[in-house]
């Protein structure tokens, strides 16, 4: 049983694909085309899967999207009959004032229009990207509502019989934050906030108020909120206010996605979101930030404020849903998932015990997600895969390393398999920038020890250094620690496996002084525990510097340079030779910087 899942025409666009309920590969676009983000349809995701897999298009028996034009349509009917109700009154009103808002309100709804009927044609789309006629897909399509299959990709996957379920994003089919109870092979949805309100949404507010305009640049945000104090908590408590039932409201008269629309661009490139806040916002904080400015500490404590506020909304929505269902184990998904700041805290909050994070906690996991909710809840078929890792992408074997490097007429040496980690353990220990590019990449958004930069941890100057030379980003932002698995309570305050980099805990005060490169302003590090399980190499890497230094951890950035991560190896030379690191392992080969061929 072949079944294919897509995420398209919205962020972070991919595809998996399952056989026999087994996750074969899954992969985003964006890694392909080295467009952030990439909003269009991923043909060579597909494209990618299908290879894996070694089937061809005809061979596959089921294909969904993650999203479903039909869901909750008699709520979207009557939100859009009220909008254009309101829109006709403010033309009465003023004519000149209100001919640029219709237009923005219809043309927004003319993009959505669009958007919809690209996804109910999704076998021309399909058969027009592998370039085959339509009938030779015999497959059975899908529509899977967006926050289902979000729910599916953090369960079905997952370690636990049951669990409660939460998937909390900006929008998707009209729903923002979706929880519910998953048992064998259902889940009951329980509760829903529907639009326009969401956390998603003020987050993303917020981040453009302070200047920082592009898609996924959360995480910013994130990373600057422990510089700052919240002073605004009680600001951020009317922008978004709770209700009983773990419900949540926003203040609609700080942002204008629910009445004037806003503009949005899903096209083959990276998503464009237009400005959500309102002029109430400003009236309320004071002009926005213009982005390339010095932050000052309002900046610094608006992030800080509304990352206490997003942790008590979470959480209040988290502690009703383990009331209401008594279960300790969590599933959490949607693109506020990604907030591993709030997610390291779960449990020193809630009651639950344990939580599995869908790695692709973003919209890129549901197309993971839809694979199982076909495979899982439509066909009955019993669950028996989990999700420890998230190596599914393209790997590259050391016939095709060697030719791409001796094609670039670099120098390189190659060791054996023992060997290639204890030399790349010294380099790192002698305070060598590495490359390290192995195995499968990664899905989501974190490299996680197959592409990826690594360095010494116990040198300070090392975030500096990554800045200067390679990453070009704000001085602000963490880096973060990799860390074998059975040291973790040696280092950190808590010991929950985050296999994924998708919690940040608090670094043991005495050993912060002894890993200033990983150790954030507030003593937190956003970790990743390596396990010789799912990742031998990486871990036997890390065993190797251990050895050396005594320390079981190292620093782990992505493998790029303000583009997406590199998949192949000629993205990682090109990267290598366009900055400053000092040598690249790619496979059992190092290149080392100044060598000649």
């Amino acid at each position: 049983m072949i079944v294919l899942g897509i995420n398209a025409y919205h962020g972070d666009a991919a595809a998996a694909i399952i056989r026999d309920g087994e996750l074969i590969a899954a992969v985003e676009e964006e890694r392909f085309n080295r467009r952030k983000h990439c909003a269009g349809f991923p043909k060579e995701s597909v494209r990618y899967c299908l290879e894996r897999a070694r089937v061809s298009p005809e061979d596959v028996e089921h294909i969904g999207i993650s999203r479903d034009p039909s869901a909750h349509l008699h709520k979207k009917v009557l939100f859009a009959a009220t909008r254009a109700a309101r829109s006709v009154s403010g033309m009465e009103r003023s004519r000149s004032e209100s001919g640029g808002h219709r237009r923005g309100i219809f043309g927004a709804v003319t993009e959505r229009l669009a958007n919809a009927a690209r996804v109910r044609d999704l076998k021309e789309e399909l058969a027009c990207s592998l370039n085959i006629p339509k009938g030779k897909l015999r497959a059975q399509f899908h529509n899977v509502e967006h926050h289902r299959a979000h729910l599916a990709s953090s369960f079905y996957v997952s370690p636990f019989e049951r669990a409660a379920l939460l998937s909390i994003d900006g929008f998707g089919d009209f729903i923002s934050t979706m929880w519910g109870v998953g048992e064998g092979n259902s889940i009951e949805i329980v509760g829903q906030v529907e639009y326009p309100h969401s956390t998603g949404i003020l987050y993303t507010a917020t981040t453009q108020f302070l200047g920082f305009p592009h898609y996924g640049d959360e995480g910013k945000v994130m990373g600057l909120a422990p510089y700052g104090e919240p002073r605004y908590i009680e600001e951020f408590r009317d922008l978004i206010r709770t209700e009983e039932g773990g419900r949540f409201r926003l203040n609609l008269d700080y942002f204008r996605h629910h009445a004037e629309g806003v503009e949005m661009s899903w096209d083959e490139g990276s998503p464009t979101i237009g400005r959500i806040f309102s002029d109430e916002y400003v009236k309320r904080f004071g002009p926005a930030r213009e982005p390339g400015s010095a932050l000052t500490d309002r900046e610094r404590d608006i992030a800080a404020s509304l990352q206490a506020r997003l942790e008590e909304v979470c959480f209040h929505i988290l502690n009703h849903l383990q009331e209401k269902s008594g279960l300790t184990d969590l599933g959490l998904s949607g693109g506020v998932a990604y907030n591993s700041v709030m997610n390291g805290k779960i449990l020193l909050n809630t009651p639950f015990r344990r939580v599995f994070v869908q790695p692709a906690a973003g919209d890129s996991g549901t197309a993971v997600g839809v694979c199982y909710q076909i495979y899982n809840r439509v066909l009955h078929r019993p669950r028996g895969y989990v999700m420890q890792g998230a190596y599914t992408g393209p790997e590259f074997s050391c016939e095709e390393i060697r030719a791409e490097l001796e094609r670039s007429s670099l120098a390189f040496e190659t060791y054996d398999d023992r060997e290639v980690t204890r030399r790349a353990a010294q380099d790192i220990a002698d305070g060598a920038v590495m490359g390290w590019f192995q195995g499968r990449m990664e899905f989501g958004p974190r490299a996680l020890g197959n592409r990826s930069i690594i360095v010494d941890p116990r040198r300070a100057e090392m975030k500096d250094i990554l800045n200067d030379r390679i990453k070009k980003r704000e001085p602000f932002r963490p880096f973060a620690p990799s860390i074998l698995e059975e040291y973790t309570g040696d280092y950190f305050e808590q010991t929950h496996p985050a296999p994924t980099m998708l919690m940040v805990y608090q670094i043991k005060p005495e050993r912060r002084a002894s890993i200033p490169a990983v150790t954030h302003v507030d003593g937190s590090g956003r970790l990743q525990t390596v396990s010789r399980e799912t990742n031998p190499r990486y871990h036997q890497l890390i065993s190797d510097f251990y050895e050396l230094t005594g320390v079981p951890l190292v620093l782990n950035t992505s493998f790029n340079e303000n583009e997406p991560i590199v998949c192949t190896p000629r993205h990682a030379i090109d990267c290598f030779m366009k900055t400053r690191m000092d040598v690249l392992y790619l496979g059992n080969c190092a290149v080392r910087r100044n060598r000649k061929p």
